[in-house]
């Protein structure tokens, strides 16, 4: 029997070069996250139409830097090869399973109390939850999306990818050009329709926060918001902004000017743009020319060790921030009397900095080591090597 204690772990594609600057992005793009989650609670009067309300559109910077990573990381591998194929999805099991089942077990005693002050039929979706997130396929059902660990429904989304992955990236690297005519015409259609209905079926209440409408609202948003398939331009624009970075030399100073100019422009006028379309996708225009601009950093503040730690831990911190929130809010109401919650700005430095810090020990205690364990246990046949695409060969 293989002693995988002794054996190093399969590297899932060929050596490449690192991109820390990226590494830290993720860190800002998570507070981001979590500054948007945080705020409604501590601050309810905040302004609708400030940066922190468009803290949702993080999620679609993961989604636009995943395509990326991916792309630049498995842009010489076979992945039409089975063994190959089989190694990319250990490595993203390994990657995000072992944190994301863990946030899943933490917030089980929140989401049971919340399933059960619903009604009906939303009662039966949220529970069904409880089944369908462990299997990464809640965002797929209305009402299952965001019951268990709300931001969970983006790892259930980025499964989605993952499947789609060893198709698409051949198809993107053969025919950019193609593609992201198609990518652009499909993510079109898809908030045109996402807007029309929402508008028809909303009440007015806000897509982010669709509750006072009642039932009907509520699943209508979710599926908007988390339906998988409507992100998969998000991710495909990932794959051919790769493209786009490997055969065109751009400005970094030019494109960290345009992704500023674009964010601005974006904060400015959001309250004019129909929502389905700023959270499934519109921000690119600013994230995209920052992920470019950030990819060609080597050195400087966000190639730093602190920060690129920081980054590391961004999966766990987005993951286990609502958990850690209702630890500390039932801790509040409970034991002190709700001093957070009367202590806005001591509620969420003291959410932050526990967030943090579960975020740090999870990654180094269990993300790191469950992920080494797991690769160890992958290995070729007896001298084969890693299957190389011909492109890259």
């Amino acid at each position: 029997m293989l002693d995988t204690r002794s054996t190093p772990a399969v590297n899932a594609h060929p050596k490449v070069e690192a991109l820390p600057a990226l590494t830290s992005l993720r860190f800002f793009a998570a507070a981001y996250v979590v500054a948007f989650h945080y705020t409604p609670y501590f601050f309810p009067q905040a302004s609708a139409s400030s940066i922190v309300s468009l803290g949702y559109s993080g999620v679609t910077f993961f989604f636009l830097l995943s395509g990326f990573i991916l792309a630049y990381n498995y842009r010489d591998a076979d992945l039409s090869q089975p063994f190959a194929r089989s190694l990319f999805y250990r490595a993203r099991f390994a990657r995000v399973y072992p944190v994301f089942l863990l946030a899943l077990m933490i917030h089980v005693p929140w989401f049971l109390a919340w399933v059960t002050k619903q009604p009906m039929p939303l009662k039966a979706l949220m529970a069904s939850g409880a089944i369908l997130a462990p299997l990464g396929i809640h965002a797929w059902v209305p009402g299952a999306a965001c019951s268990l660990d709300c931001p969970s429904w983006s790892v259930s989304v980025e499964l989605f990818f993952y499947a789609l992955f060893p198709i698409l990236l051949p198809l993107v690297l053969r025919n950019p050009k193609q593609i992201a005519l198609v990518t652009l015409a499909f993510w079109a259609a898809v908030v045109a329709l996402a807007t029309l209905v929402w508008q028809a079926s909303s009440g007015g209440v806000s897509l982010i926060a669709p509750e006072e409408g009642g039932i009907r609202p509520v699943l209508i948003a979710e599926f908007v918001k988390y339906f998988p398939l409507l992100h998969l331009p998000e991710f495909l624009a990932g794959l051919l902004l790769f493209v786009a970075w490997r055969s065109v030399p751009l400005s970094t100073p030019l494109l960290t000017v345009a992704a500023f100019c674009f964010g601005a422009l974006i904060v400015t006028f959001a309250r004019f743009v129909p929502e389905p379309v700023l959270h499934n996708g519109f921000t690119v225009l600013a994230w995209a020319p920052l992920i470019l601009a950030c990819a060609a950093l080597r050195r400087g503040p966000l190639c730093s060790a602190p920060l690129v730690f920081l980054g590391k831990i961004s999966f766990a911190l987005y993951l286990l921030h609502i958990p850690i929130f209702a630890i500390l809010n039932t801790a509040d109401k409970v034991v002190l009397h709700g001093m957070l919650a009367a202590h806005p700005w001591l509620g969420i430095a003291a959410n932050s900095a526990v967030s943090l810090v579960a975020a740090s020990l999870v990654h180094l205690l269990v993300e790191e080591p469950v992920r080494r364990r797991i690769m160890r246990g992958a290995r070729p046949a007896a001298g084969r090597p890693m299957p190389v695409s011909q492109a890259g060969a």
